[in-house]
């Protein structure tokens, strides 16, 4: 038919208290997420609240703490090694191995 139900009356009130709730830790504590938001509620204040419901208001309210954005490590671009101009510009030899005689 698309006619939307809408919530309850009871519903809307005890969403209403649990958003009081809400809006009292998010203006004390600014950077806590939904899951510690639930945790304090369910843990500290006794509150029996589902982590959705929790979730559900703090995103229809905008309180939803952003999410971390993961930057990359900046990599600078390696040197390349020098190319001569010209024969026997540059000498190198390898060190790794060099033979003493009297030390073995």
């Amino acid at each position: 038919m698309g006619v939307r139900r809408q919530s309850s009356p009871a519903v809307a009130t005890r969403n209403e208290g649990i958003r009081k709730q809400i809006e009292a830790l998010k203006a004390e504590h600014q950077f806590w997420g939904f899951r510690r938001v639930w945790a304090y509620l369910r843990f500290t204040e006794g509150v029996v609240v589902n982590r959705k419901r929790v979730l559900r208001l703090m995103q229809e309210h905008h309180w939803s703490v952003p999410t971390n954005v993961r930057l990359r490590a900046k990599r600078t671009p390696t040197r390349r090694k020098p190319k001569p101009h010209r024969p026997n510009q540059w000498w190198g030899i390898d060190m790794t191995k060099v033979l003493v005689e009297p030390e073995g």
